[in-house]
């Protein structure tokens, strides 16, 4: 039996949903060093259970829509948080890179139905003209997630190994499972399939290619960052991992403010300059951080950080207006896949492979200029 809650409350579990969902992709960033050194992994094989774990994500999206048409959201979004503590027992029980790589890719697989669900359910619980700050509170999960697992993970690893770290969140993605199917909204709330010709439709706009685009260098410039930083803070700068953790994890604390800040600036100064705006400071503060060294890398790892973030909440308010509630998911399905795919996987690996073959440095030299390049994509839109 489902207990209603309130349209705040409704999204306020959700958010709560989202940082659990979204720390169990992105926890293996501070644990990768340890990772690496308990099982002999290199730098290129570490970079691809990112890209196992993106490429799960991407199927899992393009199917979202066939789950949500057949349960509801709310059975979604509370399944998946079943099947992700599910995927996470696996990966603290990998002991080889194939192992490994295919625990990864089911965790994208079974983390990946979330997102659509969710989009739509916050649409239906708010008026269009309050998604901007909507998602901006939802949005606190991703960057609160940011925040805390490398700290966490600090924390935890001065007692224990990498594996029961893993098991935690497991545990705690078990329990929020139970929790929204008994408390979560949009038990009423499904979603169409997607049939060809509605992927056509969307396929075929002109907004949604660029978008898509734009997301994967929106994702480039948090996740894809955020993925090897303290990689490439160990390496190159020869920082210890609890210190690299540290930094890392202190550098989002300006996110939680920069987030709401990023959902008021959607709706006082409009989504396009609200996006190029933080692309192009993005991608100037990532490029930077692959040439610097001393306060002024520290500078701008914080800087970097808190700017990245605010693109999210009017990209979500762009993509959303796309298209009617019932195929609004299918939308979500359809270009968020695609753009984690490069910028949550692609983007990693290849810096780290970069990392083996020239520099850590030059990986995201070349990553700041492919976000900055967003600003340019920016008027293309309508």
């Amino acid at each position: 039996m489902t207990v209603p809650v309130s349209s705040l409350g409704g999204l306020c579990l959700l958010t709560a949903i989202f940082f659990l969902n979204f720390s169990a992709r992105i926890v293996f960033s501070p644990l990768l060093p340890r990772m690496e050194e308990a099982l002999a992994l290199s730098h290129g094989e570490a970079g691809s259970l990112f890209l196992f774990l993106s490429c799960g994500y991407f199927l899992a999206l393009l199917g979202s829509g066939f789950v949500a048409a057949r349960v509801s959201h709310q059975q979604t979004i509370g399944g998946s948080m079943l099947a992700i503590s599910c995927s996470l027992l696996l990966i603290a029980a990998g002991n080889s890179l194939l192992s490994l790589q295919t625990a990864f890719f089911l965790l994208g697989l079974t983390s990946g139905v979330y997102l659509p669900s969710a989009v739509a359910t916050i649409s239906a619980l708010f008026a269009s003209n309050r998604w901007g700050r909507a998602f901006a509170v939802h949005e606190l999960a991703p960057n609160l997630a940011f925040l805390s697992a490398p700290l966490t993970a600090s924390f935890l690893l001065g007692y224990l190994d990498w594996r029961p770290c893993i098991l935690l969140l497991a545990l705690l993605s078990f329990c929020a499972g139970l929790i929204y199917f008994r408390f979560g909204r949009g038990r009423e709330l499904h979603g169409r399939p997607p049939d060809l010709a509605t992927w056509r439709r969307i396929a075929l706009q002109r907004n949604f290619g660029l978008l898509v685009i734009l997301f994967a260098m929106g994702i480039s410039g948090t996740l894809g960052v955020f993925s090897i930083l303290p990689l490439y803070l160990v390496t190159d700068h020869h920082l210890p991992l609890p210190q690299a953790n540290l930094l890392v994890g202190l550098s989002r604390v300006g996110t939680l403010f920069t987030t709401l800040l990023g959902g008021w600036l959607a709706d006082r100064f409009g989504n396009r300059r609200t996006m190029a705006t933080v692309l192009l400071a993005s991608g100037a503060c990532t490029a930077g951080i692959g040439i610097t060294q001393g306060s002024a890398l520290l500078t701008l790892i914080f800087l970097q950080t808190s700017i990245a973030v605010c693109f999210f909440p009017a990209a979500f308010s762009v993509l959303a207006g796309l298209a009617a509630p019932a195929t609004r998911n299918v939308v979500i399905s359809l270009a968020v896949p695609l753009a984690f795919v490069g910028g949550g996987g692609l983007l990693p690996f290849l810096i780290a492979t970069l990392a083996e073959t020239s520099s850590f440095r030059t990986g995201l030299l070349c990553a700041g200029l492919f976000i900055a390049c967003g600003s340019l994509l920016i008027p293309l839109t309508k």
